[in-house]
């Protein structure tokens, strides 16, 4: 039957029907035919297929070479083409399902997933169904519209797993940055944040100081001091001067006079000069100090403003995986502010620092302005000096000259002593300038390492923060592995219902059979099978060849009426069944008897 409609045997293979002899060759010459009336849709229908040799004779050849054999179709002695004839099939049934129906132990000896796919399909009942009859399993509904159950419980089971992961994983980073705190602090000791920036200030304040020492040195301060010891003497030997002539020359009293005050107003004229001179030279050195402490804290401007968020902190130190998004994003937020409060407060100082600049450089052009009037008013002031003494001088001409008395002599080597010791004090400065450097060098590094003792500082409530952070998460996370428990006890549950709902529906359907659908695997999740018993003996092992016949004809009954196509069945080696099961359809009873003669009964 299978090779008139199909062409095919009960293996659903190909079909070559002919007859073969001894040695396994087809049979020449026959033509193999098939012809069955059907019963369709209550209609008497003829069926007729034969299958003829085709020889043909090539150009050249004086014997015939066989070709391809050709199949001719016929339905109630109308001939058709295969088209045709496969169309008029389609109209019966689908050929898979004719195969099923035709033969009894065709749907048995399917693919178990095949099998499977028909049998769940008979029973119409869907996830949401399942669901429906439960209020229980509500929670499914939004799990199944996005995944499969088995792979929402993989997703689980993944989400669990790497869970886990983490949450073994946090005392350790806990642990680890309570050491870090623990260290910090440990290096920090017992100071606050504001006396180490007093510690700081009072450094930069010796280093000031040292640096105005070390700019007055390179100056020559030492020699000014002795120029200013000469010029008192040079005003001392002015004056003994003026002492020894007034009491040389009574004539000469006015003009003595004179010189004597003009000698004054020179001399309160230096003073101020001098003065002038030397407020200059603070100013100058403190200018300069400002300038190195501004251009310094430019330097660390630019290096706050060129910092960059460390890429690496992005990564777990732990399990080198990349931390949480939204952690990272609080990372660098973090950063992001601690950078631009930095560098506020550097830009605060360095404004501060040229504002200090700027009011002494007004101060400076303030002082040079007025050094410079008094040196133009010491100058005129000494030529009128000058021009008295010469007077004078031109008046006492007739006396002894002052350069050749004592007093005169004792001065002069007064101020060629000091005149030594200017000469002496530019040459030996360099062993002092080396001192004063080193000494700014070892202030400037407790001034860094100050420094860096308040960064620590101002880590420490990073590292409490980090902790506080560390805790939550690991609250966080094994709040997300109960509710990834509470999903799996859901999805087993709806599994339990799922088992129960379908193998329920499809066994509803058999007289004889039950059908396994799922294997309930320890992990609480499904394996699909395909198994059916009888009486509890599995149909593919144990059971007997009768039970296994009746078992058949239970399917075949039960998958006509569910595709509504009644066929006649072919059942073989019914010899072996004492009882056969009864069915609706149509059954043709093949069996092994000794007689040699095909016999054909009608019951």
């Amino acid at each position: 039957m299978l090779w008139l409609l199909f062409g095919k045997d009960t293996r659903g293979a190909k079909l070559n029907p002919k007859p073969l002899d001894q040695n396994n060759d087809e049979l020449l010459g026959l033509e193999p035919t098939v012809e069955a009336e059907l019963i369709i849709n209550d209609t008497m229908v003829t069926l007729k297929r034969v299958q003829e040799e085709k020889w043909n004779t090539p150009r050249g050849q004086l014997e015939k070479v066989r070709g391809n054999d050709t199949t001719k179709y016929t339905i109630d002695g109308v001939p058709k083409m295969e088209k045709e004839w496969k169309a008029y099939l389609e109209t019966i049934g689908a050929e898979n399902i004719l195969q099923m129906l035709f033969d009894s132990t065709y749907f048995m000896k399917m693919n178990w997933k095949n099998r499977r796919e028909i049998l769940v399909n008979m029973t119409g009942l869907t996830d949401e169904e399942i669901i429906a009859k439960d209020p229980e399993l509500k929670g499914i509904e939004k799990i199944i519209k996005e995944h499969t159950i088995d792979d929402y419980r993989k997703v689980l089971a993944s989400r669990k797993k790497e869970i886990k992961r983490q949450i073994d994983g946090l005392p350790a980073r806990i642990q680890e940055v309570t050491e870090m705190f623990a260290k910090a602090k440990a290096d920090i000791g017992d100071q606050s944040a504001d006396e180490i920036q007093e510690q700081v200030f009072e450094y930069e304040a010796d280093v000031s100081e040292l640096q105005s020492k070390l700019n007055a040195v390179a100056a020559g301060n030492a020699a000014l001091d002795h120029q200013e010891e000469l010029s008192k003497l040079k005003i001392k030997h002015a004056e003994a001067q003026s002492a020894y002539l007034s009491s040389t020359n009574m004539e000469t009293r006015s003009l003595q006079d004179d010189l004597n005050k003009q000698q004054r107003i020179v001399n309160e004229i230096r003073s101020l000069v001098a003065e002038a001179e030397h407020k200059k030279s603070i100013v100058s050195t403190h200018i300069d100090e400002m300038a190195v402490f501004i251009e310094n804290h430019l330097k660390e401007y630019y290096a706050l403003k060129n910092q960059t968020f460390d890429e690496h902190k992005k990564v777990c130190p732990t399990c080198a995986q990349e931390l949480p998004a939204d952690q990272v994003k609080s990372m660098v937020a973090t950063f992001e502010q601690k950078k631009s409060q930095n560098l506020e407060e550097n830009v605060a100082q360095g404004k501060a620092a040229r504002d200090r600049r700027n009011a002494a450089e007004t101060e400076l052009a303030e002082i040079v302005s007025e050094y410079k009037r008094l040196s133009q008013k010491l100058v005129e002031a000494e030529e009128t000096l000058d021009k008295i003494n010469a007077e004078l001088v031109f008046v006492e001409s007739s006396t002894q000259k002052f350069e050749d008395t004592d007093p005169y002599k004792k001065i002069q080597d007064q101020i060629k002593i000091v005149q030594q010791k200017i000469l002496k004090s530019t040459t030996d400065t360099a062993v002092e300038e080396q001192e004063l450097k080193e000494q700014i060098r070892q202030k400037r590094q407790l001034i860094a390492e100050a420094q860096a003792k308040f960064q620590r500082l101002a880590s420490l409530s990073d590292y409490e923060n980090r902790i506080e952070e560390l805790k939550k998460e690991d609250a966080a996370l094994k709040a997300q592995n109960q509710d990834v428990e509470r999903e799996l006890f859901l999805l087993d549950e709806f599994t339990r219902k799922k088992v129960s709902y379908l193998e329920e529906s499809i066994n509803s359907k058999f007289e004889l059979v039950k059908f396994k659908l799922f294997n309930i695997l320890k992990n609480g999740g499904l394996e699909e099978v395909c198994e059916a018993t009888y009486n509890g003996i599995e149909y593919g092992t144990s059971l007997n060849t009768g039970a296994r016949i009746n078992c058949d004809l239970d399917i075949i009954n039960t998958l006509s009426n569910e595709f509504g196509v009644s066929v006649p069945v072919f059942v073989d080696n019914t010899e072996s069944v004492n009882d056969l099961h009864q069915i609706d359809s149509q059954m043709i009873e093949l069996r092994v008897t000794k007689n040699k003669n095909l016999k054909v009964e009608v019951l």
